[in-house]
């Protein structure tokens, strides 16, 4: 794949001269006027901006059972999961320089994107591992190199905290945001999507709903509460995303030219299968038909199964549908959003469900709001919306409210969102995932990933203690960790 960061070079000169009439003269020269001599917190914000929101889709797309994979056995695929990366730590060393370089500044904005930025990373390092490094993180240059594991309920204390300063720090009266390219200066849209972040990571939470050291209803409530303090995304124009364009070569949908995409990849059975069973218009916009049948009609429209055998997939895929081709020949394709609008109106229509809040409209208003936004997003014509909406399948029925809800959630998350629609479905267990002889680990779904053998190498005690805490002393995928108890 393309490697999407953009390179920010900063240049600073530092010589020490003797302090003479001549040398005026020189140093004229020794500052470039085409390059900063010293780091802003905008020249770091943009890379910041293509690592946390750019992604290879891919490895999500199987593992979460949109897409089926047979070239080879992957283990995303088949769930034979070992241990998983510690490289947004990286990211969060970056967000910490440009959160000091803000404070030096006196730049609240940056300084609140620095907040969000870091539950946005540390939200998705303990999704994956359990109890990890955060109040001792990122403290190399104090001298601690073995930072202790944090609890994971003290790790959601710690962000959902920094998300509610990060809403109170943004000023809109204060410097626009250069380097912005998600939202373009724009400080409202920054604070939609931290207040609509923050009501993702209480719905995470929702096996904890009676914690008192979370309040995780009265986070809610304070939030649907009070929009004036608490502004929330409003339609498609407010989503958290990054738009691709041709000004760069880099710059372009990861997926575009891809051969995996265009040779070895096929639709997943059980999602192709739900979107026929609801009639879903969106069907039509990320799959092509089956190999030689016309577009436009169900039943041309077939899925592998990504439980079976690989050389079982690789006959099946003979009569299967491939990912649509904008997938692979558009350079621009969709926007990749990290949580949209969409996202946010289904995680109120739970909360409504779960009567966690009141005064905030009914849940069949938000619920029909997302199928509508994701329904716009893909480019689904107004009346195809309305006759869906209208569907016994699609209406929602109090008794069954939060089963449709995360139906349509993961429907609408198809190439979106990172890892959210796997860690929604750990959470909800809809829909059920394919496994078979093709799978891993013993036909089981993981719940985690192992922690880093770099840990273990410097940092052994500290994670020996986590593991021990969370799991008995095994490190292991099946392990549940304690935001799904």
């Amino acid at each position: 794949m393309k490697n999407y960061k953009l390179f920010i070079y900063i240049f600073a000169v530092a010589v020490a001269l003797q302090l003479t009439t001549s040398c005026n003269k020189y140093d004229y020269y020794q500052t470039n006027p085409n390059n900063p001599s010293q780091a802003t917190p905008a020249l770091l914000l943009t890379d910041i901006c293509v690592r946390v929101f750019v992604h290879d889709g891919l490895p999500m797309a199987y593992a979460s059972r949109y897409l089926a994979y047979y070239e080879r056995p992957d283990v995303n695929a088949n769930y034979g999961w070992g241990a998983a990366s510690f490289d947004n730590y990286d990211i969060l060393r970056q967000v910490e320089q440009m959160n000091t370089l803000a404070i030096a500044s006196n730049e609240v904005n940056y300084q609140a994107i620095a907040k969000l930025f870091r539950a946005v990373l540390f939200s998705q390092l303990t999704e994956t591992f359990g109890d990890i490094p955060y109040a001792e993180a990122l403290k190399v240059d104090e001298g601690n190199n073995t930072p202790v594991y944090d609890a994971q309920e003290s790790i959601y204390v710690g962000i959902l905290k920094e998300l509610d300063e990060a809403n109170s720090l943004f000023d809109a009266t204060q410097n626009t945001i250069s380097g912005d390219i998600i939202f373009d200066g724009d400080i409202s849209k920054w604070k939609k999507f931290t207040n609509a972040f923050r009501l993702r990571l209480l719905i995470h939470l929702s096996k904890k709903e009676d914690n008192t050291n979370l309040n995780i209803k009265q986070q809610f409530q304070s939030i649907i509460s009070n929009p004036a303090m608490y502004p929330l995304m409003e339609s498609n124009d407010d989503n958290a995303q990054i738009v691709f364009n041709k000004t760069a070569a880099n710059n372009s949908y990861p997926g575009f030219q891809s051969n995996s995409l265009q040779t070895s990849i096929s639709m997943e059975q059980g999602f192709v299968d739900s979107l026929k069973v609801f009639a879903d218009p969106r069907l039509f916009k990320v799959a092509a038909p089956v190999s030689g049948l016309p577009a436009g009609n169900f039943s041309s429209y077939e899925g592998v199964n990504e439980g079976l055998t690989v050389g079982e997939m690789q006959t099946a895929s003979a009569d299967a549908s491939r990912i649509a081709p904008r997938y692979w020949q558009d350079q621009i394709n969709e926007p990749m959003m990290l949580l949209g609008y969409q996202e946010q109106e289904f995680l109120i229509a739970e909360a409504i469900s779960r009567n966690w809040i009141s005064g905030a409209g009914t849940a069949e208003e938000h619920y029909k709001n997302g199928i509508v936004a994701s329904m716009q997003f893909y480019g689904v014509p107004d009346a195809d919306i309305q006759n869906y909406l209208a569907t016994p399948k699609v209406k929602l029925a109090a008794a069954t409210a939060l089963q449709q809800i995360a139906v349509q959630k993961y429907f609408s998350m198809f190439m979106q969102a990172g890892w959210e629609p796997f860690y929604e479905q750990r959470r909800t267990g809809i829909p059920v995932f394919n496994v078979g002889d093709g799978t891993y680990n013993d036909q089981r779904v993981p719940r985690r990933w192992l922690y880093p053998q770099n840990e273990y190498n410097v940092n052994k005690a500290n994670v020996d203690a986590a593991v021990q805490r969370q799991f008995n002393g095994d490190d292991d995928i099946n392990g549940v960790i304690w935001l799904l108890k």
